[in-house]
């Protein structure tokens, strides 16, 4: 990856809940049309580093942060920043299917209606389409968009939240254990789905499944403790990690 241009780049990030902190001098390079996976066991402080690229953390009181995060080279917590376009741009997908208690086709439209209120139907349409045809659902519900979201399958719902982020276009597409409450089936929909996207988006993926990692991501960071102790290629470093905590974690030995 030397050489190629920084979709996103974290650098000397230390955050807190309070007085507890939880990343400890995180700096981390994410690239373009790429999928990063997160890993590390529970409590290292994973979801709260995804978080910080959107700034979701923001919606906790206590939270406090040092550092910069870059997007594109513009700074996400410099004091004007609209949240709202941020995360736009920089969407999220979160651990268990949260589809709004409305219809399917109301589901994807929603958050292209909260920024423009005055798209016509038929333009919703069309982006309704194409974002349930990039979530590889297109065909499963394009004869009930009336249906209500709440009535299809945990994985169906998760592939509609899917959808409901790509529809508002972003960049960057965060997800946070997706596929945790999912069966095996679904899960791989999913995977095959996220490889599919990579090509138009960068995606992060903060995931315990150490075969799912290997399957789907090109590169991989691994956190223990607030820290990354390691990060790099996905093949190189399950032939041969550079730490010993890196190597313990991925053969079992604790995690």
């Amino acid at each position: 990856m030397q050489g190629q241009a920084v979709k996103i780049q974290a650098s000397n990030i230390n955050a807190w809940y309070g007085p507890q902190q939880v990343l400890d001098n995180i700096n981390l390079d994410i690239y373009p049309e790429e999928i990063l996976a997160i890993i590390g066991p529970s409590g290292c402080g994973k979801s709260t580093f995804l978080r910080c690229l959107n700034r979701l953390n923001d919606l906790t009181r206590s939270f406090r942060l040092q550092g910069q995060i870059l997007v594109d080279n513009q700074d996400v917590y410099r004091r004007d920043i609209n949240l709202a376009a941020l995360r736009q741009k920089v969407g999220m997908v979160f651990q268990h299917p949260n589809p709004f208690p409305m219809s399917i086709f109301d589901n994807v439209a929603f958050g292209v209606r909260e920024s423009n209120g005055r798209v016509s139907r038929g333009y919703l349409g069309d982006i309704v389409e194409e974002a349930l045809r990039r979530a590889n659902l297109w065909d499963e519900v394009k004869d009930k968009l009336t249906t209500s979201g709440l009535a299809l399958s945990g994985g169906q719902q998760q592939r509609l939240c899917i959808a409901r982020v790509l529809a508002v276009k972003p960049e960057v597409v965060l997800l946070d254990e997706p596929c945790s409450s999912l069966d095996p089936a679904s899960t791989a929909r999913i995977e095959e789905l996220l490889q599919d996207l990579k090509q138009h988006f960068t995606i992060v993926i903060v995931t315990h499944n150490l075969g799912q990692a290997r399957r789907i991501s090109d590169r991989m960071a691994f956190f223990l403790n607030g820290r990354l102790v390691e990060h790099g290629e996905t093949a190189s470093m399950l032939i041969k990690p550079r730490e010993k905590e890196t190597e313990d974690y991925l053969t079992g030995n604790f995690g």
